[in-house]
């Protein structure tokens, strides 16, 4: 494929996410770009919408695959205390016996807080992933999150999550998950931020009928974006 038809494809799927996200992030920036007495005082954070592409063919489809969108949002109270979550989803044809949605809550607390993009902390959360029309399995989780901001309005970010047992479902049993996600962020606006990442979400799982241990991955390209306060 040539680099026009390239260029071409990713800014279609970029002015489609803007058009998409254009309505909430006008209005919450609205809310937020409020008088004092409306402020939130002691919190911060974010809030948006994403792609995740878990095949390379979808770096070349202009058209809106709502089966790939995603959501992240994520509130600290005096960059100490913090509640993360996102919601991640493939479409159904993109994996066999791996989850086609995960949704993940985190309670984290920061270990080091050098400024709002300088930190590491740590959580303990809960998973739900969805296996299609054979339902979900859920159970709790750990997880890490870094940041380390380079030139002001950019930040490289990474976050990791481990739900060592999420119970068993259909044909699965022992099921358990590893995700890790890291990528740049870029606050081009006050309140507006864009973002690019690579996720890797691994499904371990043993086969009823045969007692095999299985392994299942779903990787991609992640972008989007969304606001920040």
């Amino acid at each position: 494929m040539s680099g026009d038809k390239i260029s071409s494809s990713l800014s279609h799927a970029w002015l489609s996410m803007i058009r998409l996200l254009f309505v909430p992030l006008l209005s919450l920036s609205l809310i937020i770009s409020a008088p004092p007495s409306l402020a939130l005082g002691d919190f911060d954070g974010e809030a948006g919408g994403f792609w995740w592409l878990v095949d390379s063919e979808d770096l070349f489809d202009t058209s809106l695959n709502t089966q790939a969108t995603g959501a992240y949002a994520n509130v600290w109270w005096r960059q100490t205390w913090g509640i993360h979550s996102a919601l991640y989803r493939v479409g159904e044809e993109k994996v066999n016996m791996a989850p086609d949605q995960q949704l993940v809550v985190d309670l984290e607390r920061r270990l080091l807080s050098a400024t709002d993009n300088t930190y590491l902390a740590a959580g303990l959360g809960w998973e739900k992933n969805r296996f299609g029309d054979e339902g979900s399995a859920s159970g709790p989780r750990v997880s890490a999150d870094a940041r380390i901001g380079l030139l002001g309005a950019l930040y490289v970010y990474g976050r990791a999550g481990w739900a060592p047992d999420l119970n068993h479902l259909g044909r699965r049993e022992d099921i358990s998950s590893i995700s890790v996600e890291t990528g740049l962020v870029l606050d081009p606006l006050p309140f507006l931020s864009l973002r690019a990442a690579y996720r890797y979400h691994i499904t371990d799982y043993t086969e009823v009928t045969t007692s095999t241990d299985l392994r299942e991955s779903s990787y991609g390209v992640l972008f989007g974006g969304g606001i920040h306060w």
